[in-house]
Formats: C-alpha cells, sequence, structure tokens
C-alpha cells in the first residue's frame, strides 16, 4: 500500500519545508502532494521538493475536474521534466483522489500506530495509497510502524 503525504502550501522555513519532505523520502513515503489553497504556488513548491529527493513522487491535488480542463500543462510538462517524471495530477472527488492511472484514499492523521495499520487494511483492497496530512507525529509512525511505544513527543527532522 503506498503513502502519499499532503504537505500544506503555507510554510514559513523553505528549509524546514524541504527537510520535512527528505524525511518522509527517507521514511519510505512514497509521494508527497499540494492543493493550491491560496498559499505558496504548489507546483514551484513541487519543483523544489523533486530537485531535492531522489524517489519521492510529487502530485499536485486539484479541486475538480473543470480545473483539472484550466491546468497550465505547459507548467506541468516543466514540473515533470525537473521530477525526472514523477510528477503526477489528481482530482479532489469527495474523500478520494483520481489520477489518471489510480485512486487515493484521504486519510485524517491516526491517532496511534493502531489506527494506522487499520487504515492501511481498509483501504488496501480498493485504493492504490492513502493520502494523509502531514503532522509532527506521522513521521514516528512511518518509521516505526511495528513499534507499541507511544512516541507523541517527537517532532519532525530538521536538517
Amino acid at each position: 500500500m503506498k503513502v502519499g503525504v499532503l504537505f500544506p502550501s503555507r510554510f514559513e522555513d523553505p528549509g524546514e519545508f524541504l527537510a520535512d519532505a527528505r524525511a518522509m523520502e527517507a521514511a519510505g513515503v512514497d509521494s508527497v502532494w499540494m492543493e493550491n489553497d491560496g498559499g505558496r504556488d504548489p507546483m514551484l513548491a513541487l519543483a523544489a521538493i523533486a530537485a531535492v529527493t531522489g524517489q519521492l513522487c510529487v502530485g499536485l491535488i486539484l479541486p475538480n475536474s473543470s480545473a483539472f480542463e484550466a491546468l497550465s500543462w505547459r507548467g506541468f510538462e516543466t514540473l515533470q521534466h525537473l521530477s525526472r517524471r514523477r510528477a503526477m495530477v489528481g482530482v479532489s472527488q469527495g474523500g478520494k483522489i483520481v489520477t489518471t492511472m489510480n485512486e487515493w484514499l484521504r486519510v485524517d492523521v491516526p491517532a496511534d500506530r493502531g489506527a494506522w495499520a487499520r487504515t492501511l487494511e481498509e483501504a488496501k483492497s480498493e485504493f492504490e495509497g492513502v493520502i494523509v496530512p502531514l503532522e509532527p507525529r506521522l513521521l514516528d509512525i512511518l518509521r516505526h510502524p511495528e513499534d507499541a511505544i507511544d512516541r507523541s513527543d517527537l517532532q519532525l527532522a530538521q536538517g
């Protein structure tokens, strides 16, 4: 089951933003996603993420099919080139993200490892993967999915 992380488009420190992306890649995350919700330009931010990672796919979530038709394909092709063909586009349809190849389920940040395991188990028969919002405790759950110890005190790696 693939795991995607939804990054916020509003961030202060670019270094921390990119360090978070690298930490997610090191934790085994398949993709990082962004929406155009009034913050930074998601295609530019995804291009920066692609530049500092080697395998992490980058995904742009559009709010509807009209936005898909209005997408700057020149800009997206540039993102594809800069990411070495690791970019994708998905359209939000309720609780799922639909790409040309598959569907991803949007999920909330899990309360603990048990909830995370249940979420993955429930989604695996219908979806390619899950997309979960970025949050500090997520990194520890992804790095140590089998550990029973609650480490909600940990923060995302910086640097």
